[in-house]
């Protein structure tokens, strides 16, 4: 139980450290995004663009790098190819943000009135490419190998399943011969082992003197033969 409750407190951990992160790049986010949406108010209005509409400059720019970062994530499991256009274009609109707020004043003003201009097509195009790749994705089919007529005649000629052939049976060690059952001697074979195999089995067997004939016969039956002397 305790190892199970240091368990749920280390995932309480993880979980509200990574609440605590995400709660600090959201507040970064925030942070940059203002200092950056005023940086941006600044330029539009000095390039002699309406005071009404200059609010919506700054969502443009930093709208645009956000949806093009969001692109490049959604086509992250269709290679290098897919998400280069959306990299791409974030990059160019981040890189005149950068620029704009770094210099300023260096921005020409036809450059600041284009950027609007510019981005419409590009956004909707944008749009476009993701849902291409995804419909291409979604509508791809896996087509088989087609067999040629001989591949057929081939493929129908080999037996896939070979003929089984069981395994030879190999007759028990002890089995009596069925020509000729074999003969158990007590006078040649081993005192000391009939005497042995009489006790393990429950025969009362003396170590010296003469071995009981019930003995004999049943150590005899047992190996599979007959008894012979005495």
């Amino acid at each position: 139980m305790s190892a199970r409750n240091g368990l749920r407190a280390g995932r309480g951990i993880m979980h509200r450290t990574d609440r605590a992160a995400a709660g600090v790049v959201a507040g970064i986010a925030a942070g940059a995004f203002t200092l950056s949406y005023e940086a941006l108010r600044s330029v539009y209005l000095g390039s002699d663009g309406s005071h009404n509409l200059s609010p919506i400059y700054p969502l443009i720019v930093e709208g645009f790098v956000t949806v093009a970062v969001w692109v490049a994530y959604r086509l992250r499991d269709f290679g290098w190819k897919a998400t280069a256009y959306p990299w791409t274009l974030a990059g160019m609109f981040f890189a005149y943000s950068l620029w704009s707020n770094s210099l300023p004043d260096t921005v020409p003003g036809p450059v600041i009135r284009g950027v609007p201009s510019l981005a419409v097509p590009l956004a909707v195009h944008l749009f476009t490419h993701l849902l291409k790749r995804r419909e291409t994705k979604a509508g791809t089919a896996v087509e088989l190998p087609k067999l040629d007529a001989q591949d057929d005649e081939g493929a129908a000629s080999e037996d896939p399943w070979p003929a089984w052939t069981p395994p030879a049976v190999q007759a028990p060690i002890f089995a009596a011969s069925a020509a000729k059952a074999p003969t158990v001697n007590a006078a040649t074979d081993s005192s000391l082992m009939i005497r042995a195999w009489g006790r393990q089995n429950g025969y009362d067997v003396k170590s010296t003197g003469r071995i009981p004939e019930d003995v004999l016969k049943a150590y005899a039956r047992a190996h599979g033969g007959t008894l012979v002397g005495g």
